[in-house]
């Protein structure tokens, strides 16, 4: 009698974990589309599309872009309207948008170390500070008004009490504006930044703030929204070892230039440094279902 208990117990116990085992719901699977916002801004359309490319050829992953406004990207990654933006200036330029959204914004990982604002001329320039410009007669060329650089160029402009006007246009009319002054070797102030690809082609240089104004130098953050990790835990991973030196962002900025389609220029780029992309997306591929 003993023993037939004892058996009972056993096969409780047992029936126990089984039953366990069944109701137990499977982890979540990964979520394998995701959706990045980007905007026209040379060094935002090619990280941007490096990231896509490899994010779906090496990982996988479908991936939606999106052509938005800086104020609309961090918008739409608060909200979990978009997954990612890979082009965030931070701690400064960006500033007034984090403070926007605090607590719904993740900083993944760091894309770019360098990166730096300012009013750029070419190298052959008399001018050489900010405090120059209030002998200079022409406008300050800029880009889309609401641009992180064109807030700081505002500020210069005041700090510095400057009496030169600022216009502002789209980032292709302004390159093209000081393309045709280094031709004819004429004076120019651009709102520049760094990483750009004219740092690549052209002898260029920052003015020297000496009030800061611009801020020293600072990063380029991928972000999303706050938990993203549990929806996409291997582009996390990727996103956070995606970085980038000086000559290797400048170039793949130049080579998207290039491009008629920047997603072929990313994939020249790509070619060029297979081994750098390598270690990013190493032990991060797809599991292979197996074939019983």
């Amino acid at each position: 009698m003993v023993r037939i208990k004892n058996y009972i117990r056993i096969f409780q116990f047992f029936s126990f974990f089984f039953i366990a085992s069944c109701t137990t719901p499977p982890p979540a699977e990964e979520t394998k589309t995701i959706s990045m916002v980007y905007t026209d801004w040379s060094e935002s359309v090619a990280i941007t599309h490096l990231a896509a490319v490899v994010l779906e050829e090496e990982m996988d992953y479908t991936v939606n872009l999106k052509l938005t406004d800086i104020a609309g990207a961090y918008r739409e990654v608060a909200s979990g309207e978009a997954d990612f933006f890979a082009d965030a200036w931070l701690p400064e330029t960006h500033k007034r948008y984090v403070n926007d959204y605090v607590g719904e914004i993740e900083q993944i990982g760091i894309t770019y170390p360098d990166a730096r604002t300012g009013f750029v001329v070419p190298g052959y320039s008399k001018l050489m500070t900010i405090n120059d410009l209030k002998d200079y007669l022409n406008p300050v060329i800029g880009i889309d008004s609401g641009a992180g650089v064109m807030q700081k160029a505002r500020r210069a402009i005041e700090q510095y009490n400057l009496p030169v006007s600022l216009l502002s246009l789209s980032e292709d009319e302004m390159i093209e504006q000081f393309e045709d002054s280094v031709k004819r070797r004429k004076e120019i102030v651009i709102t520049g930044w760094d990483p750009h690809w004219i740092f690549s082609r052209y002898e260029v240089r920052f003015l020297e703030d000496p009030d800061t104004i611009f801020g020293r130098k600072e990063n380029i953050y991928t972000i999303g929204y706050t938990g993203i990790e549990e929806s996409h835990p291997r582009a996390v991973r990727f996103f956070e070892r995606m970085q980038l030196t000086e000559n290797q962002l400048n170039r793949l900025v130049y080579q998207v230039m290039l491009s008629e389609d920047p997603r072929q220029g990313a994939k020249n780029w790509i070619k060029e440094n297979e081994y750098i992309v390598n270690q990013w997306v190493k032990n991060l591929h797809p599991e292979r279902k197996k074939i019983m």
